[in-house]
């Protein structure tokens, strides 16, 4: 039998000719959430990256400048601001536009990057590029996707990098050191490293030790005396990143300090619990792995990165669309297609309602939640342990790969 004959949609090349629907369609999708963010929350954290970049070429210190009216302060790593540079000597329209366009493609990425062969088996050559397009629009209507294009963050950028570097095969080239930039640029994926020594990717690990020494040898060379500053009091400051009680915090600390706000136990509660959580999700993500589903692994592991980080902003939950897709996959391997559907529009249906805005907040008001009122106002940490529960109990009939690569 031919190799024409044999080969399979998704080891196809996309039809170039469909290039053009999704180029139109992403310059759509770029002129909406420039002008809606713009108008809205004004891209404040894409403000913020600019004022780093800013602040390192014309002063003031870089983790003493606030943006102007919001006083927001810029809180990443040195060589985060390094990074955004380009994007302070561009002019504002462009920035937010190129900064919108990179964002909507990752959305792309992710879909592409999480979806399995056997989904693409069943889609024929000509509609594989509208399938993306029509999820990536789609995906625009989930509340952490949404709140990342409308604020400007850099969370889509950071998983499908993440993602795209993780899922490659042992051998690739420098596989992990693109999730060692990711930490250096934004400290919330470190947990990831803890994967890689579980499941023995020394090679990763070390790459990706590499990456992140990297981007911490740019800061001091670029910026030795702010990078002293980070390294040593900033990266210890939770509270300058906002108020932790609010509700849009969706970590086990934020949950937390909005039931007992600064009482003396909520810390090593907080502790004891991110380690726990670690623990347990550390022990999903290696059997996943060690399975071969690299996509549930990491998607996984994502977890620990959310309940266990000071701060997990909704727009840090961007992990969903590939986690979603991973519960999709494991309810159908063990209770079938109908329930596999289900649990589908169940999962993005939730996040597309936005339950965590339905309730009183800011200003303290989260400290007063009734009961009834803290379901809604924590149903991303709900549906997160929702998710890992039912991917515990679908990964029992997993069987360990002998090859390690990913299917």
């Amino acid at each position: 039998m031919s190799a024409t004959t044999t080969s399979t949609p998704a080891s196809r090349p996309i039809d170039r000719r469909r290039i053009l629907l999704w180029i139109l369609a992403a310059a759509v999708l770029v002129a909406l959430g420039a002008w809606i963010g713009n108008k809205y929350h004004g891209m404040i954290d894409l403000k913020v990256y600019r004022l780093g970049g800013d602040a390192l070429l014309h002063g003031p210190a870089l983790y003493d400048a606030k943006l102007p009216g919001i006083g927001l302060p810029f809180t990443y790593p040195p060589f985060a601001a390094i990074a955004m540079v380009p994007l302070a000597l561009a002019p504002w329209a462009v920035a937010l536009v190129v900064w919108t366009t990179a964002s909507v493609l990752c959305i792309t990425l992710l879909w592409r990057a999480s979806l399995p062969k056997t989904f693409w088996s069943f889609i024929t050559l000509r509609k594989r590029t509208a399938v993306l397009v029509a999820l990536t629009i789609v995906s625009l209507l989930l509340e952490p996707v949404w709140a990342t294009i409308d604020f400007g963050q850099i969370n889509l950028l950071l998983t499908a990098m993440i993602v795209l570097d993780l899922i490659r095969p042992n051998d690739a080239r420098l596989r992990g050191f693109w999730l060692g930039v990711a930490i250096g640029v934004k400290l919330t994926p470190l947990p990831f490293l803890a994967l890689l020594v579980v499941t023995k990717q020394w090679k990763a690990l070390r790459n990706a030790i590499f990456g992140l020494l990297a981007t911490i040898a740019i800061g001091f060379a670029f910026a030795p005396r702010q990078s002293w500053r980070y390294w040593t009091e900033v990266v210890f400051d939770a509270n300058r990143v906002g108020g932790i009680a609010y509700s849009g915090n969706q970590s086990i600390n934020g949950f937390l300090h909005r039931l007992g706000n600064t009482a003396s136990w909520v810390q090593p509660t907080w502790f004891v619990a991110a380690v726990i959580v670690g623990l347990a999700v550390l022990w999903l993500a290696r059997k996943y792995w060690l399975a071969d589903e690299r996509v549930t692994a990491i998607a996984v592991m994502a977890l620990a990165v959310l309940y266990a980080s000071p701060i997990s902003w909704s727009h840090h939950w961007v992990w969903i669309i590939p986690l979603g897709v991973s519960l999709i996959r494991g309810v159908n391997r063990v209770w079938g297609l109908n329930p596999a559907v289900a649990t589908g529009v169940l999962w993005y249906g939730l996040f597309v309602l936005r339950s965590i805005w339905w309730v009183p907040y800011r200003d303290d008001r989260e400290l007063a939640w009734s009961f009834w009122q803290s379901i809604p106002g924590n149903s991303h940490l709900i549906l997160g342990l929702i998710a890992f529960v039912v991917l515990a109990v679908t990964s029992r009939g997993l069987t360990r790969s002998s090859s390690g690569e990913t299917a």
